[in-house]
């Protein structure tokens, strides 16, 4: 039965066997590149753990004083005081942050409140809702976990990106599937909630000065083009589950052509 849930664990979220738009990710690269990524825990990047303290400092400011910790410029690491703290840190389960990281994000939180849309659009919601649901073609149980959705029905998608302009944070929703993430998202909404969602916007931030917001919704075209592809994603989970067969790449010799900017 779909579900709503709000103040849900972000660990209780994760654990669950449902496909999240992440996993959509690796089932599109191939079913091989989804299989490893299920039998092995990933490890977070920087840019992952930057872009989770940023969502966290500004959804979940309660979280954020809690789960992370930050290390003095002058830390020294290899010193005995800094292995000690160190090892104090990872017993606790805190995640460490560069203070650098955290005056950029407190400038990056700033320029949000101060951008009229994107405070308003967080602002009289709920934050990090957990939704479940199972896909009708297919049986997939899936979920997905909106950072906001707007009392009004408009789901809010935080973007923490190195240039938010236009043209190239076109090139991030195609890059990085946003328009799946839209599509996917806004499905799981109907699904649980029995309506379509009023909107779904992203709010795009840059990471250093002068941390420019824009707000984002794609047109139409985009959002079916999302639609195409994450069900496309469900359809090869489900062979690859059916056939218990998680190939890779072809086993044949192919012929590759240039892109198009590379023959210019």
């Amino acid at each position: 039965m779909p579900q709503i849930l709000h103040n849900m664990p972000n660990a209780d979220y994760h654990a669950s066997p449902a496909i999240s738009k992440s996993g959509l990710d690796k089932i599109a690269r191939s079913p091989a590149h989804y299989r490893a990524a299920k039998e092995s825990a990933a490890e977070s990047t920087e840019a992952m753990i930057f872009g989770s303290a940023f969502h966290d400092y500004i959804l979940l400011p309660e979280v954020f004083q809690t789960a992370y910790t930050v290390l003095p410029d002058d830390f020294g690491g290899r010193t005995k005081e800094g292995k000690a703290l160190m090892s104090a840190i990872k017993e606790s389960g805190q995640t460490v942050l560069k203070s650098e990281w955290v005056e950029n994000i407190k400038g990056m939180a700033a320029a949000v409140a101060a951008h009229p849309k994107a405070a308003a659009l967080l602002t009289g919601g709920h934050p990090e809702v957990s939704i479940f649901w199972q896909d009708a073609d297919t049986g997939i149980d899936c979920r997905c976990r909106p950072d906001y959705i707007h009392s009004s029905g408009i789901i809010a998608d935080l973007k923490s990106t190195a240039d938010a302009g236009p043209a190239a944070f076109a090139k991030s929703c195609a890059n990085f599937r946003y328009h799946v993430q839209d599509a996917f998202y806004s499905e799981g909404y109907y699904q649980a909630a029995g309506t379509w969602p009023r909107g779904f916007v992203f709010i795009a931030v840059e990471k250093t000065a002068p941390y420019a917001v824009a707000c984002y919704t794609l047109d139409d075209v985009a959002k079916e083009k999302g639609r195409e592809l994450y069900q496309q994603d469900l359809q090869t989970l489900q062979a690859a589950q059916a056939a218990n067969a998680w190939p890779a790449y072809s086993d044949q010799i192919e012929t590759l052509t240039l892109p198009a900017w590379a023959l210019r």
